[in-house]
């Protein structure tokens, strides 16, 4: 490579190097690195030391002309000391270290069911409970699901299976609030839903709860729309399908019809 594209290509990794860079991870201050996490070492003033490194299999990352440093286990603040000793030991003489984490691999965990935002979880602090889980999740579809199962492995390799009370979780009761492990799953109840299509605010799924009514669950959907027809209002459970006038049933003079898990509810455009 000639002199000239050697300087445009150091040019242009001092411009843009750190957009390229992916973006460090907020992380408590509890979080230990752990083999397989990507971290971004920056020491200040060395452009050759800095840059992304995977934790090896033995705990270290390997810093160029410094050689493996040992980084799992240690908080971000211990493995940024760790770094620097190893700097000031004939490398730099006033090593400033920035440390940051890209990626987790070492720890996560999987939360499926009936959750807003299912997937895959990265413990970014030491002590995780159900509940932060569940926040990271996006919360329960349906607040009132009773419990939920924490899967992981147990010592022979086998699974083994935690119970978890949701209930008492939500009434803030730390003792049932069960902590998580890396590579637990955490698995909620699908939620019990309703369907509501057609002319309404808000067409879609909502979660079913006991005592919930055709009116109910028009209201919940954001209620009717201006082109709505709620005189023929179609109630379909299964193979069976019933027409409702929710006209007559909102100013009191027909009976509400209760719902069940599953029920779908359209509601059909005026010809008006």
């Amino acid at each position: 490579m000639g002199s000239s594209l050697i300087w445009l290509w150091l040019v242009l990794v001092t411009l843009f190097g750190g957009a390229l860079a992916a973006e460090p991870l907020s992380i408590d201050v509890t979080f230990e690195l752990g083999v397989g996490d990507t971290v971004r070492l920056e020491v200040l003033g060395q452009l050759e030391m800095s840059g992304s490194f995977p934790v090896g299999t033995d705990g270290a990352i390997d810093v160029p002309y410094a050689g493996r440093v040992v980084v799992s286990g240690f908080t971000l603040a211990g493995a940024k000391e760790q770094l620097e000793a190893r700097l000031r030991d004939g490398y730099v003489l006033n090593p400033q270290v920035v440390l940051t984490v890209e990626q987790i691999t070492s720890k996560l965990v999987k939360v499926t069911g009936g959750v807003v935002g299912p997937g895959e979880f990265p413990l970014t602090k030491k002590h995780t409970r159900v509940s932060d889980l569940l926040v990271r999740a996006g919360g329960l579809i349906d607040p009132s699901a009773p419990s939920a199962e924490l899967f992981r492995a147990g010592a022979d390799g086998a699974r083994v299976v935690v119970p978890v009370d949701l209930y008492l979780i939500s009434k803030g009761d730390l003792t049932a609030d069960v902590e998580v492990l890396a590579n637990d799953t955490l698995a909620v109840p699908p939620a019990l839903e309703i369907f509501v299509d057609g002319h309404v605010q808000k067409p879609g799924s909502l979660p079913f709860h006991d005592g919930m009514t055709v009116a109910t669950a028009v209201a919940a959907a954001g209620g009717l729309s201006t082109t709505a027809l709620p005189a023929k209002v179609k109630l379909l459970r299964g193979e069976t399908q019933v027409l409702i006038n929710l006209k007559r049933v909102l100013q009191g003079k027909d009976p509400d019809v209760g719902l069940k898990p599953g029920d779908h509810i359209n509601v059909p455009e005026s010809p008006f």
